[in-house]
């Protein structure tokens, strides 16, 4: 038998588990991201932005519409939606 308090602390527990853990990027990645967001501005391109969010990675698709260096940020849309995506949380950039 197991008392309320005890069970929700087990469940948050397991809860916490699953949250998603951001990895360290090196230098190389970083500037290979930095190149990437360049160019797509410069051309006018859509990228992949895989960012981290609080249970895993998730990818997006679009043209950046806004960068903020200052904030650290850069907002990305497509037909559908606009995301704005902190520097921080950015894992992956890919040309489409």
């Amino acid at each position: 038998m197991m008392l309320p308090e005890h069970r929700e602390q087990l469940l948050q527990e397991q809860r916490n588990q699953k949250v998603f853990q951001m990895p360290s990027l090196h230098e190389d990645q970083l500037q290979e991201i930095n190149r990437i967001l360049r160019v797509a501005i410069e051309q006018d391109r859509s990228i992949t932005v895989t960012y981290a969010q609080k249970y895993g990675p998730v990818p997006f698709c679009g043209r950046i519409k806004k960068i903020d260096t200052k904030e650290g940020w850069l907002k990305i849309g497509n037909p559908e939606i606009t995301r704005t995506i902190a520097f921080h949380s950015i894992l992956q950039v890919e040309m489409s």
